[in-house]
């Protein structure tokens, strides 16, 4: 059966993770959220997302529950729809880049957070298939990616981005943000270039992606662009390159979106925030509050609605908006405040990196395996978060070799 990583349901399709189990999982699912409620659903690309979608369809469908099925979308536009359509709760299967052959599943419930592990109750709740007649009906949204990119529009001062003309280079990473995006930028008059805008069956690299990162640097220098972008499969994290094709780490990508944060905003962070960062917010009236877990920060974006959340892994949720992590709204929220704000990420970069974070080594590609034990795997290299610790091993683009960081907390 299944296992968990990271708070999140995975497995081996056809070997730990099969139909059947899916099919269990679904109906437990159904049954907590009980008869007649609305879930709506979506997948990548992989064919064994597409195989375990219809099973986890069919056990929600055997307690009466209706599922609504956006096909290939991403984690934001599942909980955004939640809201969007008041279902109940929503479900997701995506590929893993943690875990190697491994499909995920996420699951979230109204108003659009995402249930992690620990909070499920799938198994606590009695499984009761229904009578013929009461069996739950799929029905298809096919419009939801314009519905999603209309919203996304709604949440920005869209003149303000064109005014400003933005070129930004951006990797999809075969996932189903390659239809999504191109309508994103085009509505907001940015010159672009879109990597990898192919349905891959099965995309198979693990994190970090050193090769996409290097080709969107490359691109980014050639072509003079602001910035380059990097997304997960499902989209529900990014890693933002400078015009210089340098990372730039979550901290300072939070900083340049709360740029044009009202004052007496808030950041609520699952990490520790380097202390010269939280300086320069309060001095805004921005206050940073600091949660130290993913529940914690889940419970605080429910209860508080900040301007921004964040982990240390590189997903970003903008409340306001919806409750799930969500790459695009994060990127539109980005050029909006680089456009009020008429400065460059490298700006951001030069004057507070070295006082927000100490560089103790510096690593070749083939010395990291020992420096990453205990870390977690993210789109840019790995990270660590403890309540004394963070601590970030950063890809650089530029000669393929690795930044071990300290945050100056």
């Amino acid at each position: 059966m299944p296992q968990f990583y990271d708070n999140r349901i995975i497995g081996v399709p056809n070997r730990d993770f099969t139909p059947d189990e899916a099919a269990r999982l679904g109906e437990q699912f159904g049954s907590a959220l009980g008869k007649g409620s609305l879930v709506v659903s979506g997948r990548d690309y992989n064919p064994a997302s597409r195989m375990l979608k219809r099973a986890f369809t069919s056990g929600l469908m055997s307690v009466g529950v209706e599922v609504m099925d956006f096909h290939e979308s991403l984690s934001g536009e599942i909980s955004f729809s939640i809201k969007r359509f008041g279902a109940k709760g929503g479900f997701l299967f995506t590929t893993s880049h943690s875990v190697k052959d491994s499909i995920m599943l996420k699951l979230f419930k109204s108003p659009g957070y995402e249930l992690l592990a620990s909070r499920l109750s799938i198994g606590e709740s009695e499984v009761k298939r229904v009578g013929l007649g009461e069996i739950g009906w799929v029905m298809y949204s096919e419009y939801i990616h314009k519905l999603y990119v209309s919203a996304l529009l709604s949440f920005v001062k869209v003149d303000e981005i064109i005014t400003r003309g933005f070129r930004v280079v951006v990797h999809t990473a075969y996932s189903p943000a390659d239809t999504i995006v191109p309508d994103v930028l085009k509505a907001l008059e940015v010159d672009y270039v879109l990597l990898h805008n192919v349905k891959a069956k099965a995309y198979e690299s693990m994190y970090p992606f050193t090769k996409e990162l290097e080709r969107v640097a490359d691109i980014v220098r050639a072509t003079e662009a602001e910035i380059g972008v990097v997304v997960n499969n499902d989209a529900s994290s990014l890693v933002v390159l400078d015009e210089r094709g340098r990372i730039l780490l979550p901290e300072e990508l939070m900083m340049l979106i709360t740029l044009n944060a009202p004052r007496g905003s808030q950041v609520i962070a699952e990490t520790r925030v380097p202390g010269v960062f939280k300086e320069l917010l309060a001095s805004r009236e921005v206050s940073v509050a600091e949660v130290g877990s993913e529940e914690n920060l889940i419970d605080a974006m429910y209860k508080a609605r900040p301007f921004i959340a964040l982990r240390h892994t590189g997903h970003f949720a903008v409340p306001l908006f919806s409750l799930g992590y969500d790459a695009l709204i994060t990127l539109v929220k980005l050029l909006e405040s680089l456009a009020f704000a008429k400065t460059r990420p490298s700006a951001l970069v030069d004057k507070y990196r070295s006082r927000a974070y100490a560089e103790v080594g510096r690593l070749k590609a083939e010395e990291v395996g020992a420096a990453k034990q205990g870390l977690k795997p993210t789109i840019y290299g790995f990270s660590e978060y403890t309540r004394e610790v963070l601590r970030y091993l950063v890809f650089n683009p530029e000669d393929q070799t690795y930044s071990l960081l300290e945050a100056r907390l």
